[in-house]
């Protein structure tokens, strides 16, 4: 059952190690920066950054693309990243693109076998380690390589923070929970199931339906970003994880970037003053009511000034697929 995963990743990690002995002999210039691994499940306040050029930023960008498994010293939850840039004599879309295209029938892989064994969504990164390894990291498989054919003229990396996640709950799988939440207390601690937090936070969802949605948030952690520009727009074109390095083309102008900072959570702005508030239903779990869907306006049609769309359509990009983190 398990050697399907044990496949799809064999042909992923062959694919990234041709891509590792071509992408590196076209290379004209760029740069990583390496981040210190977290040895706990918390955010430092200070991140240091260190720059690496040349051959240096080459070898490290290498041994990430193939980084799967924890280091040592790594924290189980964490993620190794390595933000960068590399500029190439010619594009490396395509090849890019079949990468992509493996870590998806390994994800998929994953998946059908969490099916077949009648298993929660929770359980996949179990299921991969059982099939791959203790060590292995899903967010580490599975991530993206980004690849653009066409040159960007700026490309700029910043830190992504005061940002959170949100996942849909849906109320039945809540009322369930919380029920064996009471009951568990109930028993534990011999007072009637009615008496206990969990039953009265049971009592408020009173008048939702069991097919209805709450949303929970989770607050993410810092991480880099990075924003190209391919147009003369003042709004960046495209906006990306800067999980790994990203490849794009040289170009008839010079690439201008800005580099990535070290990250100071006392120098970070503070969150945003017009964020709206929420309406809670189980606020112990930051679980809050669905917001209201806003009817969208008919967005402009923008000129080839304003945006570069074969730009994009030209490269690994998916607008869809980086909005979050």
């Amino acid at each position: 059952m398990h050697e399907r995963i044990q496949t799809a990743y064999t042909a992923m990690r062959n694919a990234i190690i041709e891509f590792n002995q071509r992408w590196p002999s076209l290379v004209l210039g760029g740069a990583v920066w390496r981040l210190p691994l977290l040895k706990e499940q918390k955010t430092p306040d200070l991140i240091a950054v260190e720059r690496l050029d040349g051959a240096d930023a080459v070898n490290a960008a290498t041994e990430a693309l193939l980084a799967f498994e924890l280091e040592v010293g790594q924290a189980p939850g964490t993620v190794m990243r390595l933000p960068g840039y590399f500029v190439l004599e010619e594009s490396v879309v395509d090849q890019v693109r079949a990468i992509n295209a493996l870590k998806e029938a390994l994800d998929e892989a994953i998946e059908v076998t969490r099916l077949e064994l009648n298993m929660i969504k929770d359980a996949r990164p179990r299921i991969m380690r059982r099939a791959l390894g203790a060590t292995f990291n899903t967010n580490q498989l599975l991530r993206k390589i980004q690849a653009f054919e066409l040159p960007p003229r700026m490309l700029t990396f910043t830190w992504a923070g005061h940002t959170s996640g949100m996942t849909r709950v849906l109320v039945e799988k809540l009322r369930e929970k919380l029920e064996a939440e009471a009951q568990l207390r109930a028993d534990r601690e011999e007072v009637a199931i009615e008496s206990t937090p969990e039953w009265q936070e049971l009592r408020a969802l009173v008048n939702l339906d069991a097919g209805d949605t709450l949303v929970h948030y989770k607050q993410v952690a810092p991480h880099p970003r990075a924003m190209l520009w391919f147009s003369g727009n003042s709004r960046y074109d495209a906006m990306i994880h800067a999980n790994l390095p990203v490849f794009v083309v040289v170009g008839a102008v010079e690439l201008e970037v800005v580099d990535l900072k070290t990250f100071s959570r006392e120098e970070r702005t503070s969150p945003r003053v017009d964020k709206k508030p929420r309406d809670e239903a189980v606020p112990r779990l930051d679980i809050y009511v669905a917001p209201r869907k806003r009817r969208k306006k008919t967005a402009p049609v923008l000129t080839g000034d304003e945006v570069n769309t074969e730009a994009l359509q030209k490269s690994t990009y998916s607008p869809g697929n980086e909005s979050g983190d």
